[in-house]
């Protein structure tokens, strides 16, 4: 294997659009900070319906766009040297020994060729540095285990740890940013219902007491949402790199054996879109339908999750796609991978842009096509963040908005209506009684 498919590293001559790209496109948390910011934030905040709605948005945004980037800086790096110390795989927690943690997954599966992995992985980072450091610490590890499966074995086992340990602190996080939100503005209005229906409707009468037994029940079920599916996701994949597949192999287990780059992290330290939305599913979705204040908030959350995780996930893909290979037809640009001649239309269409960071170091392309891919490459890549941050911002919450107001107007309705019915025949059993 080439080794540039194992390269983390752009060789950076510079500040430039495309090194930046290339960084964004690879770094999922930072590509989600920015689409949370310019999508979800900024654009809802102004579609907010009034402004407690808008203030608590723009807090959820600003916390979250501050922990996307302090987590990979912070915590990661800190679990990677300490998980990898703990282990016995390195001696200190400091050196370059530490980075063996970036040897992609793929090396660390039954049938690979760990020895190799390290070699080539020490290569990428050596060369950078015009040095042979790394690759003398890596080797220095491989000797002292002298046993390639034992080593494995226990880069696995640092891998689960890290992996479950960021499942629950960034789950933990997540859940954490609409109680922040919400009791913030609940300090300041002294309402307990959804900020988006304040104007619509009144505030619900409920004792201090119910509702505290209620927040209760809800912190304990968002802390169980945080704690049991990364314990449960984080030993689900290392059970799936260690298997080696047969025809009676568990679907789940091949799909993980057959795709362990799915569950690297970039640089070693961010997470890939596999986790992330991991993480999304199992613990942040659940985490705020448990936290809203009623059904309207909880039907506002479902919906408005779901669409941006249809977006996230599929908008950015799917217009990169169009606009990709739009380009490659009529540009003369290689943007998108290259498909197999057995595939049809779909498969074809379902292709990913190249990733920018392997595209850097292509012997492939001639110069100046390979000008051209990356310059255009880039370029289109921030247009369809835009369009789909235009799209999650404006599109979304207007549709939203629409779906509250006839949700209150029809809860208020049916109120009206028994309120009526109440009053009617009071009425009538006064009159009886006379």
């Amino acid at each position: 294997m080439d080794c540039k498919k194992v390269s983390y590293k752009l060789p950076f001559k510079g500040f430039n659009i495309y090194n930046t790209t290339a960084y964004v496109q690879d770094h999922t948390l930072i590509n989600r900070g920015i689409t949370t910011l310019g999508g979800s934030t900024a654009p809802q905040c102004i579609m907010s319906n009034n402004k407690y709605e808008a203030q608590e948005r723009a807090l959820m945004g600003g916390i979250y766009f501050v922990a996307s980037y302090l987590t990979p800086i912070l915590l990661i790096p800190l679990y990677n040297k300490h998980f990898l110390k703990n282990k016995g795989i390195t001696k200190s927690l400091e050196g370059v020994a530490k980075r063996i943690i970036e040897v992609p997954k793929e090396y660390l599966t039954p049938n690979a060729d760990l020895k190799k992995g390290l070699s080539e992985t020490a290569q990428i980072f050596d060369k950078k540095n015009n040095t042979t450091e790394t690759q003398q610490a890596f080797e220095e590890i491989f000797n002292r285990y002298n046993d390639s499966d034992k080593l494995k074995k226990d880069l696995l086992s640092v891998h689960e740890k890290v992996l479950m340990t960021d499942f629950i602190t960034t789950g933990a996080m997540w859940s954490a940013i609409p109680w922040i939100a919400t009791e913030f503005t609940e300090h300041r209005t002294k309402r307990t219902d959804f900020s988006a229906g304040f104007k619509l409707k009144d505030n619900p009468k409920k004792s201090k007491e119910e509702l505290q037994k209620t927040k209760n029940k809800k912190l304990l079920w968002n802390i169980a949402f945080s704690v049991i599916p990364g314990i449960l996701f984080a030993k689900t994949v290392t059970k799936g790199l260690n298997t080696k597949i047969t025809p009676k192999t568990n679907v789940i287990l091949k799909k993980i054996a057959k795709n362990p780059h799915n569950f690297d992290y970039a640089s070693g330290t961010n997470m890939s879109k596999t986790i992330y939305a991991a993480i999304w599913i199992l613990s942040s979705f659940p985490a705020k339908l448990i936290s809203s204040r009623d059904m309207n908030e909880r039907k506002d959350r479902a919906l408005r999750d779901i669409g941006l995780f249809t977006m996230f996930f599929g908008g950015d893909f799917l217009i990169n796609n169009i606009l990709g290979r739009t380009a490659d037809r009529f540009l003369g640009t290689k943007i998108m991978n290259k498909p197999n001649k057995d595939l049809n239309f779909l498969q074809k269409f379902g292709l990913s842009m190249k990733n920018f960071r392997k595209l850097e170091n292509s012997n492939e392309l001639s110069p100046e096509i390979l000008k051209k891919t990356k310059s255009v490459g880039a370029s289109l890549y921030w247009v369809s963040l835009l369009t789909n941050t235009l799209l999650i911002g404006f599109g979304l919450p207007r549709v939203l908005n629409k779906f509250l107001r006839h949700n209150i107007n029809k809860e208020q309705n049916k109120n009206n209506n028994l309120s009526n019915s109440f009053l009617s025949k009071k009425v009538s059993f006064e009159k009886f009684c006379k």
